[in-house]
């Protein structure tokens, strides 16, 4: 656990060596940043005030945590007149008809995106416990500009025996295929987790705030006015209601949020399944393999990259594509031409 915590509280630090994707970096950095800002901003009252404040006369701070604790609830005659009128201009009639809904999601708002978060990261967190630094080791001081002093024909052979020798490669480069896979179920699981929390609201919420007058999507979903009842004994035992109005400052935020997160859960999707697509690809396609390595290094001969990626596993391309991103391109180069004469040595044989 201590280890998780560590590398998450490093989150925003750039790693040295390119493991993953970019996409792969939207879902755990960039998402996870996103998630983390929004719940400090929910939880800062210096910035945005109490997150519940109902309009009593007596005990007010009683029932301001009474109600914020056991949940509000609406009705017809709490809705703004701003809200009925846009409603009656789109046609929708009235916009909570005679029912009473009761909200409980509002107390628990910055540990859902904290929970969110974490499983935003679990993917990146299990590929590099699998990863292991394996590229790390192999890369280290050989990603300058110029071609460093370690590089020598003995490191090249080095990495050329370790390419063909570890017959683990298949397993390491399939559990990021994994990771990857894991990172689309995860945004699937994403949008019913958030549409089951928010009463059936969130996986249309974008489309309505587009489609509907502005006051009506934010108000059906995040009202400001609810209503709450507060109850006590008086001194001859009999019960005193107070029906409290209550105010909840931070819908204000929310709305932004859960929109701010439904448009980027949008988009997210098909660049993930694009993502998904192209290792598809990579795993099947050995032309493309080729195509590839010549991406990488465009001095290296049609013939040379078509060699090493008709003859190297889906696992050993993987790792040499990965040292192609992180090597200096000259010592690269040298590299790909060594493993492709390894190559040719071993169709002869």
């Amino acid at each position: 656990m201590q280890d998780f915590l560590n590398s998450f509280k490093n989150l925003i630090k750039s790693d040295d060596t390119r493991t993953d994707s970019n996409v792969f970096k939207l879902h755990y950095k960039f998402t996870v940043i996103l998630l983390v800002v929004f719940s400090i901003l929910l939880s800062s009252k210096q910035y945005f005030g109490d997150p519940i404040s109902c309009d009593v006369n007596d005990k007010k701070e009683t029932v301001d945590v009474f109600c914020w604790v056991s949940g509000t609830f609406i009705r017809p005659d709490t809705v703004t007149s701003q809200t009925l009128a846009a409603y009656k201009l789109a046609g929708l009639g009235n916009p909570v008809g005679t029912e009473i809904y009761t909200l409980f999601y509002y107390q628990w708002v910055c540990l859902l995106f904290c929970i969110q978060a974490l499983m935003f990261y679990i993917p990146r967190y299990l590929w590099k416990s699998w990863e292991g630094n394996r590229l790390e080791i192999i890369v280290k001081d050989l990603r300058g500009p110029l071609s460093p002093d370690k590089w020598s024909a003995d490191y090249k052979d080095k990495i050329t025996n370790f390419m063909f020798c570890t017959r683990d490669h298949n397993a390491y480069a399939l559990s990021y295929a994994f990771c990857e896979l894991l990172s689309l179920g995860n945004l699937i699981l994403q949008v019913f987790f958030m549409d089951w929390y928010l009463g059936g609201k969130f996986a249309r919420y974008g489309y309505e705030v587009a489609t509907k007058p502005w006051p009506v999507a934010y108000n059906a979903v995040f009202p400001k006015r609810t209503m709450c009842i507060y109850t006590t004994f008086g001194p001859s035992g009999g019960i005193n209601v107070i029906d409290a109005l209550c105010v909840l400052p931070l819908n204000v935020l929310n709305e932004k949020f859960f929109l701010i997160l439904w448009y980027w859960i949008i988009f997210l999707f098909p660049v993930t399944i694009g993502a998904l697509i192209y290792r598809a690809v990579v795993l099947t396609t050995k032309q493309f393999r080729a195509i590839l390595l010549k991406a990488q290094i465009r001095q290296l001969p049609t013939s040379e990259a078509n060699t090493i990626a008709y003859n190297l596993s889906y696992g050993q391309f993987f790792i040499l594509y990965n040292i192609g991103k992180n090597l200096n391109p000259m010592v690269f180069h040298e590299l790909l031409v060594c493993i492709a004469s390894r190559c040719k040595s071993y169709v002869h044989l």
